[in-house]
């Protein structure tokens, strides 16, 4: 065996180590829509997600604690943090859930794929990046995946009975998207100073002092509520797997890969998140439906590209 053989093995293999966990991370978000649905059968979208958010925070705050002297935060830095935790991990997480307990979850998957056409978006309206001619292309085909996935139809209406709340569920959804892609463009500068893992990790924990205080003030004033096992078997898969592993794999596995290329993994997303909707929880799905989240995804491959 060659001197370049030998030295190209271990660096192959933790590039295929990257590849697999950001693979992980996208199977574990993919699931989330399914076992977010599980649980808002017997809770609220805010105990939900307290309980969510709290788990996770239990989990990550003995890494942040070992780990603090490589946060470096300054007091400059904290009104900034302060943004992400409230609209990456409250605000925007309120509205995607929320909607998702009026729409269905394959709808959630294919919509969610659409964050990477807001970020784009948005990185051409407030960071003023070059904006090509294929770029306004891509962005016009993954828009009108997302209106075909919400209407429903070529035309506008107001679907009847339920159709109306599966329309809003999508609506908030989409708000949702357009939040926490502005959170990527805002937050761009603190991740990049400090370490994306910690800085995400220090958020999640931080929004524990919003959601303790709502969720205390919900049981308060319903009193509490049987919770199934499968309920807290979803809400700890919510929490373990598609928060704190899923979070931690995706960006051991950025280590290796660059962001445009490991954005590729997040077609996992919509396609493996709608099998399981389908399969789990018996989702139909419309033909608009689909080829909207087909025109979403060729979107994102364009952009990416």
């Amino acid at each position: 065996m060659s001197i370049a053989s030998r030295n190209a093995s271990p660096t192959q293999s933790r590039h295929t180590i990257s590849w697999l966990l950001l693979i992980i991370a996208n199977i574990l978000w993919a699931s989330s829509y399914v076992a977010a649905k599980f649980a808002l059968q017997e809770t609220s979208v805010v105990l939900m997600l307290a309980l969510r958010m709290v788990i996770s925070a239990l989990i990550l705050l003995p890494m942040i604690i070992i780990r603090r002297k490589e946060l470096k935060l300054t007091w400059k830095d904290l009104p900034q943090l302060i943004v992400l935790v409230l609209v990456g991990f409250v605000i925007n997480k309120l509205l995607e859930f929320g909607g998702l307990a009026l729409t269905t979850a394959s709808d959630v998957a294919l919509l969610i794929t659409g964050e990477s056409i807001f970020t784009a978006a948005w990185a051409w309206i407030l960071l003023h990046e070059p904006f090509k001619k294929k770029t306004a292309i891509a962005l016009l085909i993954g828009f009108l995946g997302v209106y075909l996935i919400v209407e429903r139809s070529l035309w506008p209406n107001l679907p009847a009975g339920g159709g109306a709340g599966r329309m809003i569920g999508d609506l908030l959804v989409v708000v949702a998207l357009l939040i926490e892609s502005f959170y990527t463009i805002q937050g761009k500068a603190l991740l990049v100073k400090h370490s994306p893992l910690l800085i995400t990790a220090a958020s999640i924990v931080g929004s524990v002092v919003f959601w303790l205080p709502v969720a205390g003030w919900e049981l308060f004033t319903r009193g509490p509520q049987p919770i199934s096992l499968l309920t807290w078997l979803s809400i700890g898969w919510l929490a373990l797997m598609a928060t704190v592993i899923a979070y931690l794999a995706w960006f051991k596995g950025l280590m290796q890969v660059d962001g445009t290329r490991a954005a590729s993994t997040l077609f996992i997303q919509p396609l493996l998140g709608t099998i399981l909707a389908v399969v789990l929880l018996q989702d139909q799905l419309s033909p608009l439906t689909i080829i909207g989240g087909l025109l979403i995804i060729v979107s994102v491959y364009l952009i990416s590209r």
